[in-house]
């Protein structure tokens, strides 16, 4: 499947985007844990809530589930058992759409809107940490997190989120 150039939400977005690091220790050799974190700010507090998905394939072989946990002080988002075929430039991406099928009943995003959270390796456990001031300037409801190679722009895996009880 074959998605438009993925674009940020919001200049917002885009430079707490770039003030990204990563905030754990140099990998060792075979590890894949990677962390990233954003700034933390005095933002207002978010309603608490969890949401899960677990990864449905589409260019590639993608497993393992992903879940964001939302807090008062921001969002964390962990991708769990996390597998996909290598690519060249492998992103991380919320969407407000899901995966459904489109009118010709293939696998298909309701959205072509993504917002680009960085890099990730080809098989990887994620834990990316999101602060208040982050998240609630997200414009649109997340509803899927999407595996993306931005270099050949196609989608290999989508996790369609819903909200746990």
């Amino acid at each position: 499947m074959k998605l438009p150039k993925p674009a940020l939400l919001a200049g917002t977005i885009a430079a707490s985007l770039t003030a990204c690091t990563y905030s754990g220790p140099a990998p060792e050799a075979g590890s894949t844990h990677t962390e990233i974190s954003v700034p933390s700010s005095s933002a207002s507090s978010t309603r608490p809530m969890t949401l899960e998905g677990k990864f449905q394939s589409q260019a590639a072989v993608t497993d393992g589930s992903a879940m964001i946990h939302v807090t008062n002080r921001g969002a964390v988002l962990q991708l769990k058992d996390f597998s996909t075929a290598p690519g060249e430039d492998l992103r991380l991406m919320l969407s407000p759409g899901t995966l459904s099928p489109n009118d010709e009943g293939d696998p298909a995003i309701t959205s072509s809107e993504l917002l680009d959270l960085g890099p990730i390796d080809d098989t990887a456990s994620l834990r990316i940490h999101m602060d208040t001031k982050m998240w609630s300037s997200i414009r649109s409801p997340i509803r899927s997190v999407v595996i993306y190679n931005n270099a050949e722009r196609t989608a290999y895996g989508t996790a369609n989120l819903t909200q746990q009880l």
